[in-house]
């Protein structure tokens, strides 16, 4: 099995220094009026109570074997959205927070594979493939 460490330490380093960028493009290819903020977390770890922020939990991981020459650990792991109660525009905030997510991890060297397979209230679900 492949240590989570170095994994970690990109998700950290995509979601608290590249996320801004990406969702001020999100920001500026919709150009509709609403507006996201980038999230207010400084690391993954830290329980931040300020919002928007959000929650990383590490949900499982698994190790497959195929055929004996390819050996691939797969982490699932959480993202849960803490947004401003009372949003009107709840589902589309949180969609577009998805997205930018989504854009964030597709490409990337640390992993043979990255995306979100699940979508749930203010949860999304991410499955990494190393």
């Amino acid at each position: 099995m492949k240590s989570f460490e170095p994994v970690y330490k990109e998700l950290e380093y995509l979601l608290i220094q590249k996320l801004p960028e990406c969702i001020d493009k999100i920001n500026k290819e919709h150009n509709d009026g609403i507006i996201l903020k980038p999230f207010e977390n400084t690391s993954l770890s830290e329980n931040c109570i300020k919002t928007p922020s959000f929650i990383f939990s590490i949900e499982e991981s698994e190790y497959s074997e195929k055929d004996r020459i390819v050996e691939n650990t797969i982490y699932t792991v959480s993202i849960e959205l803490k947004l401003q109660p009372n949003i009107e525009l709840r589902p589309i905030i949180f969609s577009r927070y998805s997205e930018a997510i989504a854009l964030i991890i597709q490409k990337d060297d640390m992993w043979i594979d990255c995306k979100i397979t699940n979508s749930k209230e203010n949860k999304i679900v991410m499955r990494i493939t190393v």
